[in-house]
């Protein structure tokens, strides 16, 4: 087996230096694939490239949208020709737990080609130390993040175009393959909760981006009900992680700045610019772009 990553970042500079190197616990190389960053994603890309030597491949994506699943396939594309034979799917927000790296991998090793893996995802809540753990759609959570290579495979829009949170390739045999049941037992951990702001900026900028995108495909309601569970806390509980998942990684955990501003501001600053407000008319955005609007008007005259 030759187990290779494909992660897509931009402007990942928070969180970069974890992600990256918890990765490569994990996986023999990893394929990275930078779409148009601004910040010090670059070269925090070329540091652990000379770091990791051979063991990490990264090339560039331009353009404006996410074009998920067209990104995707580009990632798959990369690692088939590095002669990755399974591969497994990480975000830049995403850390495995680290108690699972030994027996995830075996796990990985034993699918046969064209099956699929899930792992619980946890939802790290205002915090890199708890994960939520109530009734919410955010516990008890899990998401395929493996499989192991077919010809047929490919990642592929729906028939409409639609391309948003389409992580899994076409043609994976069902059902997955599901290793780890509770999430009390580790997983991935996701931190995209971990800072409220960056939650807020990111989600806001989802639903802009649907209706730019895929205008009319659904109504605001509809892409409000989808997003709007990011940041809805009703019957929250937490519990604490243990702390064997971070134990490998505690010296790159303390690189990650949840406090850094994220990118998904100026993008959703951008889309109420260019598209005018009344197109998000309907939209739950929270008052972010208007605050957005009125900071970046307060910055330019106090530089005039």
């Amino acid at each position: 087996m030759k187990l290779i990553g494909l992660m897509h970042v931009r402007n990942e500079q928070w969180i970069l230096r974890l992600s990256m190197p918890c990765a490569m616990h994990l996986v023999d190389e990893l394929v990275i694939l930078d779409h148009a960053s601004t910040d010090q994603t670059p070269a925090i890309i070329e540091e652990m490239t000379n770091q990791y030597q051979g063991r990490i491949h990264s090339a560039q994506w331009e353009g404006r949208h996410y074009n998920e699943t067209a990104i995707r396939q580009r990632l798959l594309d990369i690692g088939r020709a590095k002669g990755g034979s399974h591969f497994f799917l990480i975000d830049a927000d995403e850390v495995l737990s680290a108690n699972l790296i030994e027996p995830v991998r075996s796990h990985i090793q034993a699918l046969t080609p064209g099956m699929g893996l899930t792992l619980p995802w946890l939802a790290m809540w205002a915090s890199l130390d708890r994960f939520r753990d109530d009734s919410s759609v955010w516990s008890n959570n899990s998401k395929l993040f493996a499989f192991a290579d077919a010809p047929h495979l490919a990642h592929r829009a729906l028939e409409d175009g639609y391309d948003m949170h389409l992580q899994a390739p076409r043609g994976l045999v069902k059902p997955y393959r599901e290793p780890v049941a509770d999430q009390s037992d580790g997983g991935v951990m996701h931190l995209q909760f971990a800072n409220r702001r960056r939650l807020i900026a990111k989600h806001a900028w989802y639903k802009m981006s649907e209706m730019v995108r895929f205008e009319g495909r659904e109504s605001a309601d509809a892409i409000d009900a989808k997003y709007n569970q990011a940041l809805d806390e009703t019957g929250l509980r937490t519990s604490l992680a243990d702390p064997l998942w971070w134990q490998p990684y505690n010296a790159e955990r303390t690189q990650v700045d949840l406090e850094d501003a994220p990118w998904h501001e100026q993008e959703v600053l951008r889309f109420w610019r260019d598209h005018g407000e009344s197109f998000f008319n309907g939209l739950e955005l929270w008052d972010l772009p208007r605050h957005l609007e009125h900071a970046d008007r307060s910055l330019a005259r106090s530089s005039a």
